[in-house]
């Protein structure tokens, strides 16, 4: 049986991807490095994008475009990321303290079998959260040498790809075979923008919800306020699954503020969450036709596969799975019909 052009640049396609993907199993650096400059690459391209619309010159929108991404970046570790690491440790503390304290006791006096539950979760709770906080101090000392060499390459990456962005999408197709290259093109320029897409959304989501939080926490837990603010941009670069992560701490410290507070948090909280996620889950189902149930499918399989940092990758790999699905098996599917 002869294979169709379509089915042939399918083939390659999975070939491709197949390599890749074991090749991020075995050297987990390598999956780092591809991650983080993925995501740098499309932050920047957005940029360059906007300035090209106004008229300013390739290379010079190319120029403005990476001293303002890596301005922003520097800024981030040289004032945020300092304040962030002195709160952690005093953070904690106030956790355990609030634990410890069991709040929760005054606020459920009317229903004291509801407040023995809670208090179970938390015995439970506190162990874990002890442990957490051990792993990753001592995993940061671990890793930071391999963090270095991931930020190294990452900005290497960033900055030759961008300044060389025609030059390298116009090489891919040059894997593939010459009859399929038309499909693979087409296939590329789909699947890149639906990626632009989606780290525009999550970026612009993460910011919202970042900046949301620095008011709310400036009122609340003035002390804390940077580290929040951080702790909500970070989480949110986790579609749906980050929220959950990124609401244990804020419900934990949220139950020192008395009822009142307690309430007031965790409902502008629970809005701010609900307006980006629907904003994510508009826009993403508009560019990239993709069900948040595909979704939550890939971070739970992409997790298992490849850790946490699969958790940041799974999103991409759904949108490269549905771009592909549309692009080469529908038409298929449909033709024999």
């Amino acid at each position: 049986m002869r294979l169709s052009v379509r089915q042939q640049a399918l083939i390659w396609v999975l070939v491709y991807a197949t390599l890749i993907f074991i090749a991020f199993a075995v050297y987990k650096t390598l999956l780092y490095v591809f991650v983080f400059s993925l995501v740098s690459i499309l932050v920047v391209n957005f940029i360059l994008k906007n300035l090209m619309k106004i008229k300013i010159p390739y290379w010079l929108a190319v120029t403005i475009s990476l001293v303002l991404y890596f301005s922003v970046l520097i800024y981030a570790f040289v004032n945020i990321i300092p304040v962030v690491a002195k709160q952690v440790g005093s953070f904690y503390e106030f956790m355990q303290r609030i634990l410890d304290s069991k709040y929760w006791e005054n606020y459920l006096s009317d229903n004291p079998e509801f407040s023995e539950t809670v208090g179970k979760i938390v015995e439970w709770a506190k162990p874990k959260l002890t442990e957490l906080f051990s792993y990753i101090a001592l995993n940061f000392a671990k890793q930071l040498p391999q963090a270095l060499v991931v930020i190294f390459y990452s900005v290497l990456f960033t900055v030759y790809i961008t300044i060389y962005t025609r030059w390298t999408t116009n090489s891919i197709p040059g894997l593939f075979p010459m009859k399929v290259r038309p499909l693979i093109e087409d296939f590329l320029r789909k699947l890149g923008s639906a990626l632009s897409s989606y780290v525009d959304v999550l970026l612009l989501g993460a910011i919202i919800v970042s900046v949301s939080f620095y008011v709310l926490f400036s009122v609340y837990l003035p002390e804390y306020t940077v580290l929040l603010s951080f702790w909500g941009f970070v989480t949110n670069l986790i579609p749906i699954v980050g929220v959950v992560i990124e609401w244990i701490p804020i419900l934990i410290v949220s139950l020192g503020l008395g009822l009142r507070g307690f309430i007031i948090v965790n409902v502008v909280v629970m809005l701010i969450h609900l307006g980006a996620f629907l904003f994510f889950i508009f826009v993403m189902k508009k560019r990239a036709d993709i069900n948040p149930v595909l979704i939550l499918i890939f971070i739970f399989l992409v997790g298992l596969g490849y850790g946490m940092v699969g958790t940041f990758f799974a999103v991409p790999v759904a949108i490269f799975f549905v771009t592909l699905w549309n692009e080469f098996v529908r038409g298929e599917l449909e033709s024999l019909s």
